[in-house]
């Protein structure tokens, strides 16, 4: 009969405390009998012998036994008792705590059985009318219905683990004295006993057998006690132990394989999707590292070295001794080749490799959450060992293709993590702060070394590391990428350096770079912005290593304007969202040239530059003190535009690379993928006049009185498709890019936005004369210094 609301509501749970008493007080008897016929039966015999006396002794010591684990038993059920007695009051207190929430936030009335309608004792019988007939009033009853309804359930699974606690304990299993007699190994604790009995069940999983090798009812008791448990640091602790890295690896592989079988047809696919899951937090809960605070409760930062003397103490402790040991065996089982029985039920199939520990480990996570961020960092860094000692040693022949290296459907990279490395990487991602904390080369990457040196993590990753992964021939020469290569450190590149979540919907405010999300931008531009060496294909070239991620960096790159245009001029006046980014002399140019070659790249950072600088420009109209010369009016106008303009340049030329150089098309073709990069930068960094320039600790969007965002929209998409550089042959061997049409537009440009903003704020005259003067200039000026074409009159040798 399934357990309702009103049976919760109404049940006693205090006969569980009372009947935990009465077995207690059972213990207490059954070893003071123990005791009397130790020492008043067995004891006043003592030198008795023969056949007589030996059948006494051998029949002697099987009582003893058993009344000693009478008394055990009875005081674990005791035990038991009491804690279902706990379980069962937590899960109802959670219960009446929805049941608020209804009342309270959702306006509900709750009725005995759990039943919720709207509340419309409050209102007038005009305001409960039209309650009652608005449309969306069903489904807001139907959710709080399925909120209790849930909670009922987590009851009902508290209850099932209780009940199967109590009737194992109640089970003869120490393998002494009579068979079915009392159980001497009993455990008392629900938790614990349900850790060493999902082991159990876990280790049995079979994928060559229908139902993995457990009954339906098994299966249904592993479900529940996963889903009950995995946020209880005992149970996941006791389970992992039971389990050791090479069990959890092989019960990962089992129900990938179940679930996936068939094409993933099995009707238990769902089941042990969700297993998974609960597995996967089940790991998360074991290798918890705590948050390590100072001595007045303030949260050490992630890296640091006081984090790391923290973090070495800690793993002296009992718990930090658990994760060290369980780190320390996955390095060896993450390393070693799985395989699994490829068999349908009636033994059709073979055997198949499933790559290696790690790749499993990873497959497993990846359904998981809550990990530890100092978790992530030490598994990124032993895979990384890994590597080191193997280049070659996540390779394979094309997981999911038949007739290739034999293996299951489920081996299918949409399934199993190929890239255990990659898939990391994509699991730091969902939180920004630990995709920047293991990036950033100001981190430390030891710390449990007191050297503290910048750690290269992202450099390996974006230069060093063999991505080629998929065998195409022997000897590992022919390798090439999986098709789904480096979609984590995309990611983690989006999150690391713009302190987002990489796929964030549009913000309704921007979130201020840290120092660490600058750090890593700061390395990206480093590495990818230094020339190829020894005559090798530039990693971001048309046909480099990283083409295909030109689009994401440009998006990055987008949520740094300020940081940009104060490198290339030079002038730290412009103000930056946050911590500001500090680049390298060359390395930004030679990096905004190689993403500018791709049209969406070049879209999103010509728009993000254009944008910043009208709100820059209006900025400092609008603060322009009464009085002002005009000679000052000329160049703090000028100055404003001079980064966007500059900027303007150096993309335009990378667009005119693209185009003579590159071959990648006409400009019609590349203004189009172009413009889509407008629309990017609108729908997730949201640029509006103030996003950038509030002083707030979180820069609210805004748009301010006369100024349109649709319009300057537009006017940089116009700018953008007239940037049309010029190829000019000059002899068979020399060509040169003319930039007269661009940079005459990006002049006139900013030429009418500093006098639309002028007119605004209220200049006028002379003043308004000589803001217009200094933005038409110093525009013209600072694009040909980006385009390399000053003093050339618009001629410029190509980028090399």
């Amino acid at each position: 009969m399934e357990l309702t609301y009103h049976d919760v509501m109404n049940a006693d749970f205090s006969a569980l405390s009372e009947t935990a008493k009465n077995w207690r007080a059972m213990g207490k008897r059954c070893g003071t009998l123990r005791d009397n016929y130790r020492d008043h039966v067995r004891g006043k015999l003592k030198g008795w012998s023969g056949e007589a006396a030996d059948a006494f002794w051998k029949s002697s010591r099987t009582t003893l036994h058993e009344l000693s684990a009478a008394k055990h038993q009875a005081k674990k059920i005791a035990d038991l008792l009491d804690d279902s007695h706990s379980r069962l009051t937590e899960a109802r207190e959670h219960l009446k705590k929805v049941r608020d929430q209804a009342v309270k936030d959702g306006g509900m009335k709750v009725d005995a059985y759990g039943k919720c309608n709207l509340d419309t004792s409050e209102m007038t019988e005009e305001e409960a009318q039209s309650a009652l007939r608005d449309p969306g009033r069903a489904g807001e009853e139907t959710k709080w219905n399925h909120r209790i309804q849930k909670a009922v359930k987590h009851v009902d699974d508290v209850d099932y683990d209780n009940m199967k606690a109590l009737k194992a304990a109640a089970r003869d299993k120490d393998g002494k004295g009579e068979s079915g007699g009392f159980n001497g190994k009993a455990v008392g604790d629900v938790e614990k006993y349900a850790a060493h009995r999902a082991s159990d069940l876990a280790a049995r999983l079979d994928s060559t057998k229908e139902g993995g090798g457990l009954s339906r009812q098994e299966r249904h008791e592993l479900q529940v006690m996963l889903r009950e448990n995995a946020d209880d640091k005992q149970f996941s602790r006791t389970m992992l132990n039971s389990l050791g890295p090479r069990g959890l690896i092989d019960v990962t592989n089992q129900m990938n394989a179940l679930a996936y079988r068939a094409g993933g047809t099995s009707p238990a696919r769902s089941q042990y999707l969700g297993m998974e899951k609960t597995l996967a937090d089940t790991l998360a809960t074991a290798t918890k590292v705590p948050v390590f605070r100072d001595g007045n409760g303030k949260k050490i930062k992630l890296s640091s070295p006081e984090y790391g003397k923290k973090y070495t103490a800690w793993l002296h402790s009992k718990d930090g001794h658990f994760y060290d040991e369980w780190r320390e065996g996955m390095r060896k089982a993450g390393a070693e080749k799985w395989t699994i029985e490829n068999k349908e039920p009636g033994g059709i199939g073979g055997t198949a490799t499933y790559g290696r520990g790690y790749q499993s480990l990873l497959t497993l996570m990846k359904h998981g959450d809550g990990y530890s961020p100092q978790m992530l960092y030490d598994l990124g860094d032993d895979l990384r060992s890994a590597e080191d000692k193997d280049p070659n040693i996540w390779d394979h022949m094309g997981f999911g293709k038949k007739g290739s290296d034999g293996g299951p459907p489920e081996m299918a990279s949409k399934h199993f993590e190929n890239d255990p490395y990659d898939g990391l990487l994509k699991i730091m991602s969902k939180d920004p702060d630990v995709a920047a904390g293991y990036l950033d080369p100001a981190s430390d990457a030891d710390l449990t070394d007191e050297k503290v040196e910048k750690n290269d993590r992202l450099e390996y990753l974006l230069k060093d590391r063999d991505w080629k992964i998929v065998d195409t021939g022997a000897h590992d020469i022919t390798d090439v990428v999986d098709k789904d290569a480096r979609d984590g450190l995309e990611a983690a590149l989006r999150a690391g350096a713009t302190g987002r979540l990489p796929d964030a919907a549009s913000p309704t405010f921007l979130p201020k770079h840290s120092e660490a999300n600058a750090g890593v931008m700061e390395e990206i531009v480093r590495v990818l912005g230094k020339p190829a060496e020894g005559g090798e294909e530039h990693l971001l070239s048309k046909d480099g290593d990283l083409a295909d991620m030109r689009g994401a960096l440009g998006e990055i790159v987008a949520d740094y304007p300020a940081d940009v245009q104060r490198n290339v001029t030079g002038d730290d006046e412009y103000k930056t969202n946050g911590a500001t980014a500090h680049f390298g002399a060359g390395t930004l140019e030679g990096f905004l040239n190689k993403l500018g070659r791709d049209p969406h790249a070049y879209g999103v950072i010509q728009t993000s530059q254009q944008m910043y600088s009208l709100d820059h420009l209006r900025d400092v109209l609008g603060e322009m003190k009464p009085g002002v010369d005009r000679g000052t009016a000329e160049n703090l106008a000028g100055d404003a535009v001079a980064g966007a303009a500059h900027v303007s340049g150096i993309l335009s030329e990378a667009k005119a690379d693209a185009l003579f150089e590159d071959k990648i098309g006409d400009d019609r073709e590349f203004n189009e993928k172009a413009d889509k990069g407008s629309k990017w930068v609108n729908r997730v960094i949201g640029l509006g006049t103030g996003s950038f320039l509030s002083e707030g600790p979180a820069a609210q969007l805004s748009t301010p009185v006369g100024w349109a965002q649709a319009d300057a929209n537009e006017a940089i998409m116009k700018l953008i498709k007239k940037d049309i550089p010029k190829e000019v042959h000059i002899t068979e061997d020399e060509t040169r890019y003319q930039y007269i049409e661009s940079q005459s537009n990006m002049r006139n440009f900013a030429r009418d936005w500093a006098v639309q903003y002028g007119k605004e704020v209220g200049l006028e005259g002379d003043i308004l004369a000589g803001v217009k003067d200094g933005a038409r200039r110093e525009a013209l000026d600072a694009f040909q210094r980006g385009s390399h074409s000053a003093g050339q009159h618009g001629s410029v040798p190509p980028s090399q």
